[in-house]
């Protein structure tokens, strides 16, 4: 080969003598790396901003003539328009790109092939790619991008493993994007990419969280991810967001999304929930702390109860406020009128044949007695409808103790047990809820005496005489339930029919002057067996809805009532076969049940609409009641956090009885970006007082590092002595929150308040340590470790401030001397997007 200077740049001229088979690639290969070399070569290595060299290159092919000149200082020669042409290349190409002429386009390869030029690549046919101009001026700026950036840094930052790494990949047209990256090295790969010089970008969802960078396609290696606890699928929200960012406006018509499978396919439901499926709900992430509460009692104009009400974990609720004032305003009209009716109407009779007058004072006692009893059937549904007592019992002809409208006890027949779910019906056969366990589930077509008003559907009865019927005998008391006497209608006996009711149920007739009803309901509004059982045929009074069966069954029923004044008897504890405790709460249901029964308006005919005026006037005082607390301050959230917090405060003497802050309550305002209860005691107990700077701000980085660690820390004496203390502190801390009842643990707490996993790191670098020999001391990600030392510095800051709240120049000192230690070098470089 044989190198000419052209004015200031050098020719070199290869392939002159002896044929190179490879040598189309030599002469790219030998382009591209001087710029590279250039690029990486410093103007002045004492002057960084005036950055890298920059050079140009022209890339041509043709022949010369070559010859010896001169006599007393002979040298080699070439001649020839290809020399000229090479000199104009030069002068007429772009820095740090690589000029192609014509020729050189149409340079014969070996074996006969011919160079191609593609967009991004030239070929060699038969051969390895080379690289064409596209491609080089991507590489080149590539390489420019990252020297001018990381000029910045000082010679030994350079060269840590990370950038080194992330730079490699850079110029292969790779990129990595995650939390673990210097911040810098973040932001090399974010403009690369958003510049189009990166192909393919291997990131965790931060990146399409957080930047603007589209790409043509997005793929996913899994559909779940660990989200700190454990391992769950993506939700459609995530992957909207991921996968939206395939396609690039003006570039692509349209973005492709693939999911890496691997050896596991997901389920087709799966991929359904998560392309297809509700965006996440926000969730306010709010949350009271002392620092906040603190602050805000110092401020008159501005209350921690108004805090909490305009923050978005209120913003529903509060919008509601209004609604629910107009709400209680109506309310408490309308219970005012009724107030004035009932005065008015107290002490007149109501015309039932008992002498009941309205207002009496036994209705509000037979109405609290029958919400006990409902409450008490709540809890013993489940147990009861699950033991094979209920169930055998539980059969054509059982007298039952049925909740009727408004709660009101009437007595009932079972005609027939039914499982399948029934449409919601209105009156005594109310809507059914459905609920998630089968006795719930469960229900019964019964035939029950109705007082009240009548439906359309109701139907006139003749009472059969008195000689077609045998009789009924209640069961005695101490009897065994095989004694039960029996009413006999017909000699072929009770017919088993499970065909569907005659009419849409429910369904209201008379017997005589005795209103009944037929209809479906659920198991919870039995609220007692009966002993008695009469025999009837189910078929005939549901399927058929015989006349002469219906009105021998209500008779029946209705004599059964007569017969026994305070409630037939009820099937005892023994007989269903329940355990102690459900027995006790069994036995108290059938007590009050027989006190409700004493009640004169127990069988009275105007106990509905007298039930029903106090029902109605209990459930608006409960509503108003309810009205009133949302409209309250009590109705917010956090409320209840904010009074014990308060109380921590008081107990501690951050605040006084008035919530007047104290001289700790001013200190632990300065305190945002640590644990401010743990950093506040720890000034006043004195623990940074004896220690030196770096062993100091070293301690206080135990009070921001938030990652896991397997590393135990190295620490000097005086730190391990520290560090004992600030455990002791948060241990007592602790237990003052806990004694004001909030809901923590002390080994919790500490956790989360103090972490030592950085404390031998932190030292090194306060005293000067490089950083990539600070690196080596824990298996903490560097970026961790940087951002650790940020927020740091802001905590020296903060307890700076604190200091000179006390007067503690000492300590003042201490923390402005421990800032500047760690303030130098990557860890505090400043932001490409702000130097831009």
């Amino acid at each position: 080969f044989k190198v000419e200077t052209i004015g200031d740049a050098y020719m070199a001229v290869a392939n002159l003598v002896k044929s190179q088979p490879n040598h189309t690639q030599r002469i790219a290969s030998f382009a591209l790396e001087g710029i590279r070399t250039a690029n990486e070569t410093m103007v002045k290595d004492d002057q960084p901003e005036l950055g890298h060299v920059n050079i140009r290159v022209g890339f041509h092919a043709g022949p010369v003539v070559s010859s010896v000149v001169g006599n007393m200082n002979p040298r080699f020669c070439l001649f020839g328009d290809t020399v000229n042409t090479s000199s104009r290349m030069e002068s007429h190409s772009e820095k740090n790109k690589i000029h192609l002429s014509d020729a050189a386009e149409d340079f014969p390869a070996p074996g006969g092939g011919v160079l191609l030029l593609q967009e991004t690549m030239r070929l060699v046919r038969g051969r390895a790619a080379v690289p064409g101009p596209h491609e080089l001026n991507e590489k080149s700026e590539i390489h420019v991008f990252c020297s001018q950036a990381l000029a910045r840094l000082n010679p030994g930052d350079r060269q840590l493993p990370q950038v080194l790494r992330v730079r490699e990949l850079c110029r292969r047209g790779l990129g990595v994007h995650h939390a673990g990256l210097l911040p810098i090295v973040k932001e090399v790969v974010e403009m690369l990419f958003c510049k189009g010089l990166l192909k393919v970008l291997f990131s965790t969802e931060t990146f399409a969280m957080g930047v603007n960078a589209p790409a043509r396609t997005v793929v996913f290696q899994s559909i779940r991810k660990f989200d700190g606890v454990n391992f769950r699928n993506l939700l459609s929200g995530e992957y909207t967001q991921m996968a939206g960012r395939a396609g690039r406006r003006g570039l692509d018509n349209v973005g492709m999304v693939v999911i890496n499978c691997g050896d596991t396919v997901p389920e087709e439901s799966e991929l359904n929930t998560l392309i297809t499926g509700k965006a996440t709900m926000l969730e306010s992430q709010f949350r009271l702390r002392y620092n906040m509460i603190v602050n805000l009692l110092r401020v008159e104009d501005l209350s921690v109860e108004d805090m909490l009400k305009r923050s978005f974990m209120e913003l529903h609720a509060q919008r509601a406020v209004k609604d629910y004032s107009q709400m209680l305003t109506k309310g408490e009209d309308v219970l005012s009128r009724i107030h004035a009716l009932a005065t008015a109407m107290k002490g007149r009779p109501c015309g039932c044949p008992c002498g009941c007058t309205f207002g009496d004072p036994y209705l509000e006692a037979y109405y609290e007695r029958a919400v006990y009893v409902e409450r008490l059937t709540a809890e013993l549904h489940a147990v009861i409808m699950r033991s094979s007592a209920a169930k055998s019992l539980l059969t054509a002809g059982r007298v039952v103790l049925l909740k009727g409208q408004h709660g009101i006890v009437e007595p009932a027949l079972v005609l027939r047990a039914h499982v399948a779910p029934a449409p919601k019906t209105s009156g005594l056969g109310r809507g059914l809820t459905s609920a998630s366990e089968p006795e719930s589930k469960s229900q019964f077509y019964v035939l029950a005496l109705h007082r009240g008003a009548v439906e359309v559907s109701s139907q006139s009865v003749q009472p059969e005489t008195s000689n077609e019927l045998q009789g009924m005998q209640g069961r005695k008391k101490g009897s065994s339930s095989d004694d039960m006497t029996m009413v006999g209608w017909k000699k072929g006996g009770p017919s088993s029919g499970d065909g569907p009711p005659a009419k849409p149920l429910p369904h209201y007739g008379f017997v005589g002057e005795t209103s009944y009803v037929i209809m479906l309901v659920p198991s919870t509004d039995i609220l007692s067996i009966c002993k008695t059982k009469c025999k009837l045929d189910a078929g005939e009074v549901l399927e058929r809805m015989e006349p002469a069966a219906v009105s021998r069954a209500v008779q029946c029923l209705q004599k059964v009532v007569e017969e026994s004044p305070n409630g037939p008897a009820a099937v005892t504890m023994e007989e269903m076969k329940l355990d102690l405790d459900a027995g006790n709460s069994y036995m108290e249901r059938l007590n009050v049940l027989e006190e409700m029964a004493q009640f004169k308006c127990h069988r009275c005919p105007k106990l509905p609409e007298q039930y029903a005026l106090v029902h109605n006037q209990k459930k608006l005082v409960s509503r108003i009641r309810d009205l009133q607390y949302q409209v309250s301050d009590a109705a917010v959230q956090q409320m209840p956090e904010y009074h014990l917090r308060v109380q921590v405060l008081k107990n501690t003497g951050y605040i006084d009885g008035e919530k007047v802050v104290q001289t700790k309550g001013r200190i632990m305002c300065e305190l945002n970006s640590c644990d401010e209860m743990v950093g506040s005691e720890m000034i006043f107990a004195g623990v940074l007082t004896d220690l030196e700077p770096e062993e100091a701000v070293a301690l206080l980085s135990a009070l921001v590092f938030q990652e896991k660690t397997e590393n135990e820390p190295s620490l000097v004496p005086s730190l391990v002595e520290a560090s004992k203390q600030m455990k002791q502190i948060a241990t007592e801390a602790a237990l003052a929150q806990m004694e004001c009842g909030l809901d923590l643990s002390v080994e919790e707490y500490i956790k989360g308040a103090l972490n030592f996993g950085l404390v031998e790191v932190v030292y090194e670098w306060a005293k000067g340590t490089p950083f990539a020999d600070i690196c080596c001391l824990t298996d903490v990600p560097e970026g961790s470790i940087v951002r650790c030392i940020v927020r740091l510095d802001e905590v020296c800051r903060e307890v700076k401030d604190a200091a000179r709240l006390m007067g503690d120049s000492a300590l003042f000192l201490k923390m402005q001397n421990a800032s500047e230690r760690i303030k130098r070098d990557i860890v505090f470089s400043a932001s490409l997007y702000i130097a831009k």
